[in-house]
């Protein structure tokens, strides 16, 4: 079910993973040394210190709520967790009053302080490329934007070595999720209606129970799941989990993948570059054993349905109506785990 990238998006992500690693430790690098010579652990009482709360930082820094959330976690606020972004909105902050011009943050003119200067050039780099209209590109225009961000941030010291080691990696699931925060955040607004979107596509299609096969690997035996009454309701399920928000939208594009529902265009198409090659893309927050028990789900017929439910339901009979409702109450009980998958199958093709 989990198809290749080809070269073009590795080219992509390649770009993409060497902003997160690299461009985000020399923004935080920079913000420390900008900000008095800070040490990780003293950022939380300067947070504190200068922004008192959460709704005061809102209206200093003019951040989006879920960027405000990070600065006043409970435990405390943690430098290594901010993105460039919010580091960027810092850096701006601890130079008021300095001197600065407003077009120097732009890019028009360039500050006197050659340091800080490549900071700017980092920030617009990340900003036009996490608002590219596709998560794909060329060999020759990897080639110029890959010289293009590795002179910004040899610039900011960061070694050559590191960068040669970002050029050579090799990604898994976990780091194509973290590549797609990169170019997924969009404004609240656009966000909204993205969900809205969602919501009116697979609720008039009545596709929930698929949405809630593929979601049990993420609420084990969470009955909150198995009783959500509509599609918005397991939408804020997931932003409670943590696993939806306005910067990471990956389980979306995966559900859509998945259940085949290329027919589907949110208003905001243009503002989600990994839209634009939906059905190529790789599922990276579904298991491969999920996507097995999905399968099952499109291949089991009403015959079949009936043969399972008497297999381990009888003598009381759920006389489930669909393959989906099946799964449903068999996954919890344990009976499509990945050692009992082959009984399973083995018993359907029995005679």
């Amino acid at each position: 079910m989990a198809s290749h990238y080809d070269k073009e998006n590795i080219y992509f992500f390649r770009i993409s993973y060497l902003l997160h690693e690299e461009g985000t430790k020399a923004m935080r690098s920079f913000f420390l040394k900008a900000a008095g010579g800070l040490e990780p652990e003293e950022f939380n009482n300067y947070v504190v210190e200068k922004f008192v709360n959460e709704e005061t930082c809102r209206q200093k820094l003019r951040v989006f709520q879920d960027q405000s959330e990070s600065l006043f976690p409970k435990g405390g606020a943690d430098i290594n967790k901010l993105d460039i972004s919010l580091l960027f909105t810092l850096i701006k902050h601890s130079f008021e009053g300095k001197g600065i011009n407003k077009s120097d943050w732009t890019g028009k003119t360039t500050p006197g302080d050659p340091k800080l200067a490549n900071i700017i050039l980092l920030t617009i780099f990340r900003n036009n490329f996490a608002h590219s209209y596709s998560s794909r590109m060329t060999q020759d225009d990897f080639t110029t934007e890959w010289s293009k961000l590795s002179k910004i941030l040899q610039e900011l010291g960061v070694d050559k070595q590191e960068i040669d080691l970002c050029a050579n990696k090799q990604f898994d699931n976990t780091d194509i999720q973290k590549i797609e925060c990169l170019y997924l955040e969009i404004s609240y607004d656009d966000y909204r209606k993205f969900i809205t979107d969602f919501e009116q596509w697979y609720g008039q299609r009545e596709l929930l129970n698929r949405l809630q096969v593929l979601l049990l690997e993420h609420f084990p035996k969470d009955e909150a799941l198995q009783t959500v009454p509509g599609t918005l309701e397991l939408l804020r399920l997931l932003t409670d989990k943590g696993l939806l928000n306005r910067t990471n939208h990956s389980v979306l594009y995966d559900a859509i993948k998945v259940t085949e529902q290329f027919g589907f265009k949110p208003k905001i198409i243009e503002k989600l570059p990994a839209f634009k090659d939906i059905k190529n893309r790789k599922v990276v927050t579904f298991s491969e054993h999920t996507l097995a028990i999905f399968d099952l789900g499109k291949y089991l017929n009403a015959a079949k349905i009936k043969k399972l439910d008497g297999r381990y339901n009888f003598p009381v009979l759920k006389k489930y109506p669909d393959s989906w409702s099946l799964i449903l109450d068999f996954v919890p009980r344990g009976l499509l785990d990945k050692d009992k998958m082959d009984e399973v199958n083995e018993m359907l093709e029995e005679r």
